[in-house]
């Protein structure tokens, strides 16, 4: 038997016997991916219901609590009394006739095929307050248990509520909707501690196994597809690996076209596979330097496609010194990352400045509605302004004039706020005392960072235990000082926080300045010392 006819034949019986192992082992792998597969297939869509119970029952638990509490308002507002200072069963009774419509409300609700929901107590023995498909079981006492089991549902409820922390997830079977058929159900119960009430829905598995059987019959169709399919393409590559083998086998011309067709494909642009060879004589040469060059140019691909994906850590070695392109590639990533660090800052710059504007809009509307009150407009201002730019301490100081003009103006504490809590401290300042006094009678504002906890006590209009970062801005419009907004921080106020707290300010002055109490009054600072 000549060389020409063992290549084909014992060529083709291993690629046979390849085919035939790795085909086995692919549909072997396939199949019991797909019984894990229905598996999770059927635990996920367990999970999306129970989300969607999860959805449902929030729902119904947010319109109970909002009319539970609007019920409790009205009850003081227009009765003069508490539900609590009243027996429990009687208030209870109260409040449940005041959520007829809210119950009225839930058991009206449907979703999907057979969805509603049910209301019971939670306590034995059990009555139920409302049943969206079940009407007739409303006031009753109704036991019914876990198919199998002496287990009360109701009872079940209460345990997986007590187990779960307030809400849990109870299996059992219930009849259908239009029919007298037990189906096993999934439900969803969260308690409404104010009412002990359960509230309830669930969802019929049938359902889900539908789903799950036309899942398996679909993949069980991909299966026989595909084993169709491995079969014809193994005839198909066994016919032509034959004939390509024996042809190879005739002349030694083959792998140098082969070559010729390889560099015809790299003169084209495309990346393609390194072609294998066995070869120790010139022909294995030149095909271990084209696999050179093809890995090169594949390493450049990769590292192109990788910062064309803005992947900037991308590693990349050039091939050797004399490298060019692989050098010019390394540039472009430099620059690249030059031009994106620019570019996230100027974002970050456009961010900080919308932050301002936007925050100088909202602030200009709050002071326009507050103006008529100056001790209503400096408590609205300071609590949002410190929530806004996230300080710990703060106050508004505003300058008063002594009744009957009798001595030196000064300035009142009209709002301070510590630690998000408001405190009402009434205290004046001289308007040349502390920082606040620095602060208005320079009209310059004071900013002091780094503050070090054994630094020398600075008194200010909030006292003498101070955050690590103070900043004092003027209440002025025009040359008129009208006060100052200090605030403090444990953290620091940049160069935007300070420009919003300065128009903040401003806004605030201006509204001041057309305020009854200023009108007609000289602010005249220098006159006063």
């Amino acid at each position: 038997m000549t060389l020409r006819t063992k290549l084909p034949l014992y060529s083709s019986i291993i690629l046979f016997i390849t085919i035939i192992t790795l085909s086995g082992l692919f549909l072997y792998n396939y199949r019991r991916t797909i019984n894990r597969y229905i598996k999770e297939y059927r635990t996920e869509q367990v999970n999306m219901v129970i989300s969607h119970l999860k959805d449902i029952i929030s729902i119904a638990y947010r319109m109970i609590d909002a009319n539970y509490h609007i019920s409790q308002e009205a009850m003081k507002k227009y009765y003069g009394f508490k539900l609590d200072t009243i027996p429990e069963d009687i208030a209870k009774m109260i409040q449940v006739n005041m959520l007829k419509i809210t119950l009225s409300q839930l058991r009206s609700i449907r979703y999907g095929k057979d969805g509603y929901l049910w209301i019971n107590d939670f306590d034995p023995p059990y009555t139920v307050i409302m049943h969206g498909a079940k009407p007739s079981l409303e006031g009753k006492s109704w036991n019914f248990y876990i198919e199998g089991t002496d287990i009360n549902v109701y009872k079940a409820f209460h345990d997986s509520i007590v187990a779960g922390g307030g809400q849990g997830r109870v299996s059992y079977s219930f009849y259908k909707p239009g029919t007298n058929e037990e189906v096993p159900k999934i439900s969803w119960v969260r308690l409404y501690k104010p009412l002990r009430w359960v509230i309830g829905t669930g969802v019929y598995v049938d359902q889900i196994d539908k789903m799950v059987r036309a899942k398996k019959a679909a993949l069980a169709k991909s299966v026989r597809q595909m084993t169709y399919t491995i079969i014809l393409l193994a005839i198909i590559m066994l016919l032509i690996s034959t004939a390509t083998l024996y042809l190879l086998a005739r002349s030694i011309t083959v792998p140098i076209f082969r070559i010729q067709e390889v560099l015809e494909e790299l003169s084209l642009g495309k990346i393609i596979n390194t072609p294998e060879t066995r070869r120790a004589d010139e022909i294995g040469q030149m095909s271990l330097a084209l696999q050179k060059l093809i890995e090169g140019l594949k390493s450049y691909y990769k590292f192109a496609q990788q910062i064309g994906q803005g992947n900037f850590d991308a590693e990349f070695e050039p091939l050797s010194r004399e490298d060019i392109l692989g050098n010019e590639l390394l540039t472009m990533k430099r620059r690249l990352i030059e031009a994106r660090e620019k570019e996230k800052a100027q974002l970050e710059l456009e961010k900080k400045r919308h932050w301002v504007s936007t925050g100088i809009s909202v602030f200009s509307g709050l002071i326009t509605a507050n103006s008529g009150d100056i001790k209503l407009l400096s408590n609205v201002v300071l609590r949002q302004l410190m929530e806004y730019v996230n300080a710990a301490v703060g106050g508004i100081f505003i300058l008063q004039f002594p009744e009957n003009d009798q001595g030196k103006p000064y300035l009142k504490q009209m709002a301070t706020i510590a630690y998000n809590r408001q405190k009402i401290i009434q205290k004046t300042l001289e308007i040349n005392e502390g920082l606040v006094g620095a602060c208005f009678t320079e009209r310059e504002p004071v900013f002091i960072t780094n503050v070090p906890e054994n630094y020398i006590q600075i008194r200010t209009g909030l006292g003498k235990a101070l955050p690590r970062n103070i900043y004092l801005t003027p209440i002025k419009y025009e040359e008129k000082v009208f006060g100052v907004i200090e605030l403090a921080t444990f953290e620091t106020f940049d160069e935007f926080h300070r420009e919003l707290i300065d128009s903040v300010a401003q806004s605030m002055a201006v509204a001041l300045s057309t305020n009854s109490y200023f009108i007609g009054k000289e602010i005249d600072i220098d006159a006063w010392f």
